[in-house]
């Protein structure tokens, strides 16, 4: 494995944020959260920079947003198609 590869343990956390997110396409929170409540019960104890690593890596693939805000930590979210634009109208 080299340098820029992510590490198993990296990988796994990704896979389950992804499927938790698949699972529950409207479902946000904060790094601490992810490692509380989505790989906590599946994973185990996490550390939060590994998450912090995966969320990086799905955030990379454009599989997930972060949303930052000044009044309010930083959250994730499933990312949303585009909007594919104006559609033709009926004449």
């Amino acid at each position: 494995m080299d340098a820029q590869s992510p590490s198993r343990e990296v990988v796994a956390v990704a896979e389950v944020i992804r499927r938790h997110l698949l699972q529950h396409p409207q479902a946000s929170d904060t790094a601490e959260g992810i490692q509380r409540w989505w790989v906590l019960p599946v994973l185990g104890e996490v550390s939060l920079q590994v998450v912090e690593q995966a969320l990086t890596t799905l955030e990379a693939e454009g599989f997930l947003h972060r949303l930052q805000q000044a009044w309010a930590p930083t959250a994730y979210l499933a990312a949303r198609p585009s909007d594919p634009g104006p559609r033709p109208t009926d004449h």
